[in-house]
């Protein structure tokens, strides 16, 4: 495996762990507050789906992470995990973009690392 390719893979796993922590210090706060729930119990259930999906995100992060490190050894598995990290990260940014237009820029560093991931994976 080629350096470009391993630091390639690298950042890619990087920027998805930066979303995860972008969404986790900047997203559940005003979702939790812009949609009042009308009692505890559905107060608790949102909480409960945004910090499911916000563990979603460190997963597919530490998932990549994995991915890149595995490049140097095992090329073949790290290939598939690194493959299901631009998938993920692909469906990240069409769902957003056809859910919440408004917000096309936070799926930004998700695509930007399926990017880096898909240019690694061709010149490795």
């Amino acid at each position: 495996m080629s350096l470009s390719a391993s630091i390639l893979f690298y950042a890619g796993a990087v920027l998805m762990l930066f979303d995860a922590a972008s969404y986790s210090l900047g997203a559940i706060r005003p979702i939790r507050a812009g949609m009042k729930a009308p009692n505890a119990y559905w107060d608790r259930r949102l909480l409960l789906n945004l910090l499911l999906a916000n563990m979603e995100l460190y997963f597919t992060g530490l998932f990549t992470l994995v991915g890149a490190f595995l490049a140097g050894s095992t090329p073949g598995a790290a290939q598939l995990v690194l493959l299901l990290s631009i998938v993920v990260c692909l469906y990240s940014v069409v769902s957003v973009l056809l859910l919440t237009p408004k917000d096309w820029l936070h799926p930004l560093p998700r695509a930007l690392a399926a990017v880096l991931i898909a240019i690694g994976l061709l010149i490795h």
